[in-house]
């Protein structure tokens, strides 16, 4: 059983502890980056991005974009098959993606606003892992993977196609290659009119950024993937009816190896997370803590405790410093250069 009394490990103790082989980051790594990532909701900022009474009320009982999109999708589809005029519903389908970008972009730093040595660091971290998961539809660990130009060992999955999609028939990840899920979706992927996911490219004129929540060329159904319930149930249901997504998740629920979780608080609104993980209880677990009274520290663990089934649970300082190369500390540790000042 594990302390659960407060107190948090040093990484230093327990670095050669387990073969840490697998990762799973959560929305406290980008924290680290850009501050600005802390936001309750992307619902509360997207109120302010031109959406009408009606509007907001397709997002009543779960505020999440994907799922109203989805919703107005099958609308569209459904007048076109019965012959009424489905331009109302693209209007409204524009506007809701419309304000969706509007949020994202109140709360997302612009690519040359961080700074090399964070994201060589954050890149030089990911590569002691062998699979990594994450939680953040920000565009941080993208960049970090890409950091300089240089992609391998890193893959998305999302090679084979013209448009870079996702096949779940051809997602096979071969020896000296680290795949990385993004569990919850990102800014750079989409999912077309017919269900399909595949990645945004960088074009010459504008950046991912730029090109978030923008209509799709040829595809004026297709929408961003991001998972953005509040509720775990919820969630579960957006990643199940989708490929790419529920693909992601049954690799973190078959993942056997030693994982570390950092910048995750593994809430109750993640549960599907831990259920995920539950499938295999033997394998160790270290998840980083941020410091805090003992009282508090001590509710979150015996919390993580009673819903994590695992026979090895480790908690760990997340501000912890690194003492050699490699294994999380160095740049997942809180205080690692992050963001160039603005000008």
């Amino acid at each position: 059983m594990p302390l659960l009394d407060g107190t948090l490990l040093e990484w230093e103790d327990i670095v050669d502890e387990h073969n840490w082989q697998g990762l799973l980051l959560g929305n406290g790594l980008s924290i680290n980056v850009w501050p600005a990532f802390d936001y309750e909701s992307l619902f509360e900022h997207a109120t302010g991005g031109g959406l009408t009474r009606e509007d907001l009320g397709l997002f009543e009982g779960s505020p999440n974009f994907e799922r109203v999109l989805g919703d107005i999708n099958t609308a569209i589809r459904v007048s076109q098959a019965v012959g009424v005029d489905p331009e109302p519903f693209f209007v409204r389908y524009r506007r809701i993606q419309g304000a969706l970008g509007h949020a994202i972009r109140q709360v997302h730093l612009n690519r040359t606003r961080v700074s090399e040595d964070a994201l060589a660091a954050i890149r030089a971290e990911l590569c002691n892992y062998e699979v990594i998961f994450t939680t953040s539809y920000d565009l941080i660990i993208y960049w970090a993977m890409g950091h300089a130009g240089v992609w391998p060992p890193f893959v998305d999955l999302f090679k084979y196609g013209g448009d870079l999609q996702f096949d779940p028939d051809r997602a096979d990840v071969y020896a000296g290659q680290v795949p990385v899920y993004f569990l919850h979706g990102a800014l750079h992927l989409v999912v077309g009119g017919t269900g399909v996911t595949w990645k945004l490219r960088q074009t010459a004129i504008h950046t991912l950024l730029d090109q978030f929540g923008q209509p799709i060329e040829g595809d004026p159904q297709a929408r961003p993937l991001l998972v953005t319930e509040g509720s775990a149930r919820d969630k579960l249901q957006a990643i199940e009816r989708n490929d790419y997504l529920s693909h992601a998740l049954s690799q973190l629920r078959n993942l056997e190896v030693p994982l570390v979780v950092f910048g995750s608080s593994l809430s109750r609104q993640d549960q599907h997370l831990i259920d995920a993980l539950n499938d295999h209880r033997e394998r160790p677990i270290a998840i980083s803590m941020r410091s805090g009274s003992r009282r508090t520290l001590a509710a979150r663990q015996a919390d993580i405790y009673g819903r994590l089934d695992a026979t090895t649970l480790l908690f760990y300082d997340a501000s912890t410093p690194s003492t050699g190369v490699g294994r999380p500390a160095g740049p997942l540790r809180h205080g690692y250069p992050n963001v160039r000042k603005s000008s």
